[in-house]
């Protein structure tokens, strides 16, 4: 019975090692694609990771799925520098714990979509907050938080469309 326990812990270690690993692929790629999709908006990303969070959030419990988000965040330091780490991190801290309480409260009726859009629109609020705190930009910030807020919206949505496909596919192989 143990060896039957032990090897349940190791798939699922396994399983996330793999989701944080793609994670940090896709945000290497998110990287090169973001500058040439918002060459106007220097620190904007598509944010394609967070398809694995949102994923996560449906298909794993809580403590896994923080532990993807966090890691995500903590792996973003390697991809760019402290500050940059600080407000991603304090960012995704908000973004997942919304979309974990969306998914929770609105189970039956949000998608993964609507989940992604409350994430999105979480974290672009966290990041800003963070950097109003840090640099204190006052009216420069609320000019650009308008343009950034509704590029996040566009982009959440193919977030969650994206999981939704993950999602659909993965049940589809599950049960074939």
């Amino acid at each position: 019975m143990e060896n039957l326990s032990n090897h349940v812990k190791i798939r699922k270690l396994t399983q996330i090692a793999l989701l944080v690993s793609l994670s940090l692929i896709l945000s290497y790629f998110d990287i090169l694609i973001s500058r040439v999709a918002f060459p106007f908006l220097p620190t904007t990303k598509i944010g394609f990771a967070n398809v694995i969070v949102v994923y996560a959030i449906y298909q794993l419990d809580f403590k896994e799925a923080f532990l993807i988000a966090m890691l995500k965040s903590l792996m973003s330091l390697l991809l760019g520098n402290v500050i940059g780490f600080v407000i991603s991190l304090c960012a995704s801290f908000l973004s997942f714990f919304g979309m974990y309480g969306g998914y929770l409260v609105l189970k039956k009726i949000a998608s993964p979509i609507s989940i992604s859009v409350i994430g999105g629109f979480l974290h672009i609020v966290g990041q800003l907050l963070v950097v109003q705190l840090i640099y204190r930009l006052g009216k420069v910030l609320m000019f650009y938080s308008a343009i950034v807020v509704f590029v996040s919206l566009i982009t959440s949505i193919l977030i969650g469309f994206i999981a939704l496909q993950l999602l659909a596919y993965m049940k589809k192989q599950k049960n074939s």
